[in-house]
This record gives C-alpha cells, sequence and structure tokens, in this order.
C-alpha cells in the first residue's frame, strides 16, 4: 500500500484542518456577537400590562376579521343562490314560451275561457257569415287547446312565483348581514392598536434594530458553515478520488493480498484469545479469597495468612484502612460497598492496579486496632463491615459475634477453594474452546480464498482463451 500511496498524492488533512480552525474562530466570534444581542433584545422589552392590552386587542382583532370572513362567506352564498335561482327563473320562463309561443296574447286559462265564451255568443247570435263562423269555429278549437297547455304550464309558473318569493327572502337577509358596524369595530379597534403601536414604537424600533443585526449575523455564520462544509466536502471529494486510485491500484493485486490478510486478522484475534487465555489460567476467586484472609487477619489474631507465589500476592484484594472512628453497636450502619469492589474474576492484569494492591497490601500487614471498645462501646472499621457485608457474612455488633462471622469466613474461603480449581479449569476450557472455533473457522475461511482465487485464475484464463479466439 504505501508504493501505491507513492505514486498518488494524499490529500493533506492538515491544510483542510488549518482551514477549518480559522472558519471555526470566525464563527466563535459571531456566536458571542449574537449572544451579546440576544442581551440586549431581553433589555429592550414592553412592560406586561402594555403587552397584555395589547394581545386582548389583537385577540379581539382576530376575532372581528373572523366575523367578517363569516359575513363575506354567507353574503357569498346568498348571492350564489340568487343567481342559481335567477337562472333556474329563466330556465322555466323559455319553457313556458317554448309551449305558448312568444307572441301569444293569451296567458291564462281565464283569458281562454272569456275568449270562447265571446265566440260562443257571436255564433249563437246568427249575425255572421259562414266564412266567419268556421274562422271563430277554428279559434275556438284552438284555444281549447291552449286552455291544456296553459294547465300544463301552471306548476311551472307557480315554481317561478316561488323562486321570486325566495330571491326576495335571501334579499332581506343580506340587508340584516351588514359589514358595515363589524368594520366599524375592527376599525375602532385598530385606532387602539395603532395608539400602543406609538407608544412602543421607540422600543420597538430598538428591537428591530437589534433583530436586524442579529439576522446579519445569522447570515453570516450561514455563510461561514456554508464554506465548512463546501470544505469538508471537497476533501472528501479528494479523498474519494485519491482512494478510488489506491483501489483501482488494488484491485490487479487484490487477489494476492486476501489470503494474507486473512492470515493477519487471524493473528490478530488469535492473539486476543491468547491474552484471555492467560487471564483464565489465574486462579478464580482470587479476589475473593484475598478478602476473606485480609478480613481474617482483622478479626483473628490467631489467623495466619497462607503463603502465596509473587503473581497471586500481586493480585490479591486487600482492606483499604482508614482512621477508625467510634460506632456504637445500637448505631451501627453496614455501608456497601461499589460493585467494582468484588469481582468474581480475575483481577486487572495493569500494572497500576498491581502497584496499588500491593501498596493496600503493605498498609493492611500493619494490623490496627480495627475493632476493640471504646468507652465500654463496640466499634468496628467501616471499611471492614463494607467488605464483610459484600462477602455476604454476618457483620459482629459485639465480640459474640465475632466469632461466627470468622467461622463463616472461614467457611466461604473454604468453599471458594475448593471451586477455584474447577473454575480455573472451566474458564480454561472455555477459552480453549473459542481458540479452537477460530482456527476452524479460520481454516474454512482460507480454503475458501483458496477457492474463490483458483475459480478466478480459471475465469479469467477462459476470458483470455476466447479473447485470443476471436
Amino acid at each position: 500500500m504505501s508504493s501505491q500511496q507513492h505514486k498518488f498524492k494524499r490529500p493533506d488533512v492538515s491544510i483542510r484542518d488549518k482551514k477549518l480552525d480559522t472558519l471555526n474562530v470566525q464563527l466563535k466570534k459571531i456566536d458571542t456577537e449574537i449572544n451579546l444581542i440576544r442581551k440586549q433584545i431581553d433589555q429592550h422589552q414592553v412592560n406586561d400590562g402594555t403587552q397584555q392590552e395589547r394581545k386582548k386587542l389583537q385577540d379581539k382583532s382576530r376575532e372581528i376579521i373572523k366575523t367578517q370572513a363569516d359575513l363575506k362567506n354567507r353574503r357569498s352564498n346568498i348571492h350564489d343562490s340568487i343567481k342559481q335561482l335567477d337562472a333556474q327563473i329563466k330556465r322555466k320562463m323559455n319553457q313556458i314560451e317554448e309551449k305558448l309561443g312568444k307572441k301569444a296574447k293569451i296567458s291564462s286559462t281565464a283569458e281562454a275561457k272569456q275568449r270562447i265564451n265571446e265566440i260562443e255568443d257571436s255564433i249563437a247570435s246568427g249575425d255572421l257569415s259562414l266564412v266567419q263562423e268556421k274562422l271563430l269555429v277554428k279559434e275556438m278549437q284552438s284555444l281549447n287547446k291552449l286552455i291544456k297547455d296553459l294547465v300544463n304550464i301552471d306548476p311551472i309558473r307557480k315554481s317561478v312565483d316561488d323562486h321570486k318569493a325566495k330571491i326576495n327572502q335571501l334579499k332581506e337577509e343580506l340587508n340584516e348581514l351588514n359589514p358595515k358596524e363589524v368594520s366599524n369595530q375592527f376599525e375602532q379597534n385598530q385606532e387602539k392598536l395603532n395608539d400602543i403601536h406609538s407608544k412602543t414604537q421607540g422600543v420597538y424600533d430598538k428591537r428591530q434594530n437589534l433583530f436586524n443585526k442579529r439576522t446579519a449575523l445569522y447570515k453570516k455564520r450561514d455563510e461561514l458553515y456554508t464554506q465548512i462544509r463546501q470544505i469538508r466536502a471537497d476533501f472528501d471529494n479528494e479523498f474519494k478520488s485519491f482512494r478510488a486510485k489506491l483501489d483501482k491500484e488494488r484491485l490487479k493485486r487484490e487477489e494476492e493480498h486476501k489470503l494474507s490478510k486473512l492470515l493477519e486478522q487471524k493473528d490478530v484475534d488469535m492473539g486476543k484469545l491468547q491474552e484471555k487465555l492467560t487471564h483464565a489460567k489465574i486462579a478464580a476467586f482470587t479476589y475473593e479469597i484475598g478478602a476473606i484472609e485480609n478480613s481474617l487477619l482483622v478479626l483473628d489474631p490467631t489467623y495466619v495468612k497462607p503463603k502465596k507465589n509473587i503473581l497471586a500476592d500481586l493480585n490479591e484484594p486487600v482492606l483499604e484502612t482508614k482512621p477508625a472512628r467510634k460506632v456504637v453497636a445500637d448505631d451501627l450502619v453496614l455501608v456497601t460497598p461499589k460493585k467494582d469492589d468484588f469481582v468474581n474474576v480475575a483481577p486487572s492484569k495493569s500494572k497500576k492496579h498491581k502497584k496499588k494492591n500491593q501498596q493496600k497490601n503493605t498498609e493492611n500487614e500493619q494490623p490496627a486496632s480495627t475493632f476493640n471498645k471504646l468507652d465500654g462501646k463496640f466499634t468496628l472499621e467501616p471499611t471492614l463491615i463494607a467488605t464483610l457485608a459484600e462477602l455476604d457474612v454476618t457483620v459482629p455488633i459485639n465480640n459474640d459475634d465475632v466469632k461466627i462471622t470468622i467461622e463463616q469466613l472461614k467457611k466461604k474461603h473454604e468453599e471458594l477453594l475448593s471451586k477455584q480449581e474447577d473454575q480455573t479449569k472451566q474458564n480454561i476450557e472455555s477459552v480453549e474452546k473459542e481458540i479452537e472455533k477460530l482456527n476452524l473457522d479460520y481454516s474454512n475461511k482460507e480454503q475458501q480464498v483458496k477457492k474463490e482465487l483458483e475459480e478466478k485464475r480459471l475465469k479469467e484464463q477462459e476470458e483470455a482463451e476466447k479473447d485470443k479466439e476471436n
């Protein structure tokens, strides 16, 4: 990879960061100015009473506007209804004209019947000539037919009259929905708002000026952010181009690298498991056993701490001694230690932890008066109380309880020692199984890589042969 990097110049991240640092300094300065303007805006405020009054007036204006809009909609709906009714009237009148004719002199059944009576009287007088009589008979026949048409037209006429009556009713509603009164209310309310606005205009002008400055700073800040994004995007594009060139070169050698990379990864993973195995080989319950032994050293003057090898001594848990304070039996309170103080695992291998534990062991090698009677009252080291509580044994509140606690500690000590070898063995076996599985997995992966490389090689050979044939 290093040889490829020599062929292509890698984008310099320090140049990008230098540009970004310059812009970030400007951003910090702008943010400071914005915060200062915000404080100035907070200082220029209209008093609460004026604001409340203005709010009430504004709310009233909104209500009036809503009322005006409602009136407008209602009036608009009425006008639409009137237009629809007018259109229906015109359509029905056209129907009547189509049936009667535009030049019809008789428009009602009463007029037609009256004319028929007049004709009958004329014929009955006997003063008419034969021609005149025939004409009148023909007219009478037409009138009889007209009467039938008029009867059919009457519902249409009634409908027209109903529509006209409805239009008149709607026009009366329009007169009642006069928005002038509402407009006057709006104007009066607006005058009050204008008065308040004129009184507070100075404050609003100052605030608006500050708002404008803040907006300008926001804009400038956005421009800086845009520049930052552009710088990052340009660098990313350069880096992508750089990576693309490297990938193009790497593709030529990918099949040779795959197996070596797999083996390298195997070494890394195996190293982690070997490290894990080293920790697993450390005796289990080392910390708990050490805590019990240190507690027995304090509680039982006759107890002799077993000798251990150097590694065990370095990892041995100890009791941290602190200046004792008097604790009376009646007021004795258990101190709950942190969970990290006692864990059923091998202790950390860090040098810092070992050094700390060695120091604690040295301190605890010096038996102090952890419990005694002061002024006739039984006292106990708080650190010891926490340790005993964590070990789930009886915390003594008098000398009689000490024997019980010692027996419980020895019993727990024996239990942990009896399980230590098995637990340690289980820990080791668990890691060994992981190692076995890892070896198997990487063996399969190696076979798969070899298979893929062979298939790729054969395919390339076939393609090359075909190209030669063509």
